[in-house]
């Protein structure tokens, strides 16, 4: 590629037009106080052509939405636009024993659309620890990412049941198998929270050959449920899958560290940890443990790392779409300014100039002037005219 000092202006503005065709579409929802296009998540999303080529990127205004929730098209995401997920809660009264009795389909929120983004939002089901089954998220859709996102429940709180997805500082809490499912999640950086006696997974891997099933890592087990009532999982199918790696564990959490369910499920499941320490971080004594789990070597845990569980065939890798690079310089000419804010800004999921200033401050180029949206080509002319650097677009 020829560099931008020397592109003919007419293919400058091919290339700022080309970006603009695949430039994420914004909507909002929240009061017309808050500056919402919409009152209802759902009725947002049903404006979403179901062959939508661009991110439709739906921000949600702080405060509490009680609807059922369905995200079908594919590259949809939620984001709650509040200091903290607590701010923003989408809720509903759903369970197993609602009308029509398909208890798979009973969420307070469903996701099937690929490529789902979550953002900052709390996924709740209102109903009652006596309810029985109520998911507050059930998530089959490949590829989708939950990004600081609070999970609230009691029975099977949260269900990834099919696809790969990555739960990352994010909480869930409940207290019979409330993280279930046959998916393929890696949950990071995240606190399991059980609010009664139970099992924090039950996952629902059914051939050997199948390539899902659960890591946790760097992250925390906690709860008011008593000490030594909770296990970290039982096999729900033939070839269960859990893996706790460099997780620290409070007292709640049985000695054993995993239950049986039904026949020989667990001779055939795989049930492993690496590294269990105490919420003080100290080496945590496993000696106890069932018999048929497993304590795994570096080399076994190494095995488990993010990069390779989701990569998959397409080789996906989730931190590239929600964490931005700590230089910020997105172009790589070694400044931090507007050329990579402007790089930046096109990014699935990316905020606006004060999230960026809010992470690295007011980039260079910008303090004079507001840095436009990528369909805005006069700064972007003016910069390419003032630089060497090479340009990208989406």
């Amino acid at each position: 590629m020829s560099s931008p000092a020397t592109t003919p202006a007419s293919l400058i503005l091919l290339l700022c037009a080309s970006s603009q065709l695949l430039a994420d579409v914004h909507l909002i929802v929240g009061t017309p106080e808050q500056g919402g296009q919409f009152t209802s998540v759902q009725t947002a999303i049903s404006t979403i052509p179901a062959s939508n080529a661009e991110r439709y990127v739906i921000d949600i205004m702080p405060g509490i939405y009680t609807e059922r929730v369905f995200v079908v098209p594919d590259r949809v995401t939620l984001r709650g636009m509040g200091a903290s997920p607590n701010d923003t809660k989408l809720t509903y009264f759903e369970t197993a024993n609602t009308p029509p009795n398909e208890s798979t389909v009973h969420a307070s929120t469903v996701v099937r659309g690929k490529d789902f983004v979550a953002e900052n939002l709390t996924f709740e089901n209102s109903a009652g620890q006596n309810a029985g089954q109520a998911l507050a998220i059930y998530a089959r859709g490949d590829r989708s990412i939950f990004n600081n996102c609070r999970f609230l429940g009691w029975q099977d709180t949260l269900r990834s049941e099919s696809g790969r997805h990555y739960f990352f500082d994010s909480y869930a809490e409940g207290s019979v198998d409330f993280i279930y499912g046959k998916g393929q999640a890696y949950f990071e950086n995240s606190t399991l929270f059980a609010k009664a006696p139970g099992y924090l997974t039950a996952q629902g891997r059914e051939q050997a050959n199948e390539t899902n099933g659960y890591v946790f890592k760097n992250s925390t087990i906690m709860g008011s449920a008593p000490n030594g009532s909770v296990y970290l999982g039982r096999p729900w199918q033939a070839y269960s899958r859990a893996i706790f790696i460099d997780t620290k564990m409070s007292s709640i959490i049985n000695s054993a560290g995993w239950q049986t369910w039904s026949g020989n499920n667990h001779l055939t499941s795989y049930f492993a940890e690496y590294n269990s320490m105490d919420l003080a971080g100290n080496p945590l004594d496993v000696s106890a443990r069932a018999n048929w789990s497993h304590q795994l070597t570096d080399l076994e845990a190494a095995a488990f790392s993010k990069e390779v569980w989701l990569a998959g065939s397409d080789g996906w890798n989730p931190i590239a779409e929600i964490l931005p690079d700590p230089s910020a310089d997105f172009d790589g000419d070694g400044d931090r300014d507007g050329r990579d804010f402007l790089v930046w800004q096109r990014d699935p999921g990316i905020g606006n100039l004060a999230d960026w200033q809010a992470n690295y401050g007011v980039p260079a180029l910008t303090n004079a002037f507001a840095v436009p949206e990528p369909a805005s080509c006069v700064l972007i002319i003016a910069l390419l005219s003032s630089s060497s650097s090479l340009w990208r677009c989406r």
